[in-house]
C-alpha cells in the first residue's frame, strides 16, 4: 500500500517526500506541531486542534501557509487515500530553511501533514489501569505543542524497562503533565488538573465539557502529595484516549489499592467518563 503526505503545498507519496537538511526545524528543532485522531473520514475535534495549532504558530512567529478551509480538505483526502478505520494526523510547521544557522524566512516556511493507522493500546491497560513514572522536568514554553520531545523521547527506553504507560513531569512540588498525555486525578468527587504550565490538551478539553455537570472541576496546581491521596487518577490524549491510571512509581492508586481481591480496579468515575468519551467520539 502506498502511504501519503502533503507537503508544500502538494500530496505526494510519503516516499517521495523531502524536507532540506538546513531546515531549521531540523537544524535548531524550532517548529509546532499538533496530533490529531479521525475515525474514517471523521476528524476529532478539527477546529480546536487548528485554532490551537495556530495560537502555537502566532506564539513562535511562523508563518502557516495554509488555511483551516484548505487543511481540514487535504487532510479528508489523505484519510481518504489511507483508508484507515481510525487514523492519527500530525501536522508540522517550522521556519523553513536557516539563514545563517539561526533565523529564518516568514514567508518561506516548511509544513506536512501525515497520517498513520492508529494501533490501540493493550485491551487489560483500560481494565486493570496503568502505571506511570514521575521525572523532574518542565518543558520551555509549555505551553505551546512545540516539536522539542527531548526529554520525551530520551525517557522512552527507561519508561518501556519500568513497565509504565507514560513518563510523569514534576517540577517544584507540583504535578504538570505527561510526555504525550495531561493527567487529572479525582478526589471526594471532584475532578482535579493541573490548569497552567502545562499545554491544554483537546482530549481535556473535551473530558472537562463531559464531566462539568455533574462533578465539580478544578483547573488549578496539584501538588505532588495529592497523588498518593487520590481516590483515582486517569490521562487523556488523542491518540489513547481516556486512560485509567493505577500505580505511579512504588505506590497504588488509592481506588486501586482499596478493592480488596481486585488489584488493579479502576475507579468508577473514571469508568463513567471512559464510556462517556467513547460515544461522543464514535458519533
Amino acid at each position: 500500500m502506498t502511504e501519503y503526505c502533503y507537503l508544500n503545498g502538494s500530496i505526494l507519496p510519503l516516499s517521495e517526500a523531502k524536507v532540506s537538511v538546513l531546515d531549521i526545524g531540523m537544524l535548531r528543532g524550532y517548529g509546532v506541531y499538533d496530533g490529531i485522531t479521525a475515525l474514517g473520514e471523521n476528524i476529532f475535534r478539527f477546529k480546536e486542534h487548528w485554532e490551537r495549532f495556530v495560537n502555537g504558530a502566532h506564539a513562535l512567529s511562523l508563518n502557516i501557509p495554509i488555511t483551516e478551509e484548505r487543511c481540514e480538505k487535504v487532510i479528508k483526502e489523505l484519510l481518504g487515500k489511507h483508508g484507515f478505520s481510525r487514523s492519527i494526523i500530525r501536522l508540522v510547521l517550522t521556519g523553513g530553511s536557516t539563514i545563517a544557522g539561526i533565523e529564518y524566512d516568514f514567508s518561506s516556511p516548511t509544513f506536512y501533514i501525515l497520517i498513520e493507522k492508529w494501533e490501540p493500546l493493550p485491551k487489560e491497560i483500560y481494565e486493570k489501569g496503568a502505571k506511570l513514572l514521575t521525572y523532574d522536568f518542565q518543558r520551555d514554553w509549555p505551553e505551546v505543542k512545540t516539536i522539542n520531545y527531548i526529554r520525551g523521547v530520551n525517557l522512552q527506553n527507561w519508561r518501556k524497562e519500568e513497565g509504565a504507560l507514560e513518563i510523569l513531569f514534576i517540577h517544584d512540588g507540583e504535578v504538570l503533565e505527561c510526555a504525550t498525555s495531561n493527567i487529572f486525578i479525582v478526589k471526594d468527587g471532584k475532578i482535579i488538573t493541573p490548569g497552567e504550565r502545562v499545554l491544554h490538551g483537546i482530549t481535556r478539553k473535551v473530558a472537562i465539557e463531559l464531566m462539568k455537570d455533574k462533578y465539580e472541576i478544578e483547573e488549578r496546581i496539584v501538588e505532588l502529595s495529592e497523588l498518593k491521596t487520590a481516590d483515582e487518577v486517569f490521562l487523556t490524549s488523542s491518540f489513547k484516549d481516556i486512560v485509567p491510571i493505577t500505580k505511579i512509581d512504588d505506590f497504588a492508586v488509592a481506588h486501586a489499592s482499596q478493592s480488596q481481591g481486585h488489584p488493579g480496579t479502576i475507579g468508577p468515575i473514571t469508568q463513567e467518563l471512559m464510556t462517556e468519551f467513547a460515544k461522543v467520539l464514535n458519533s
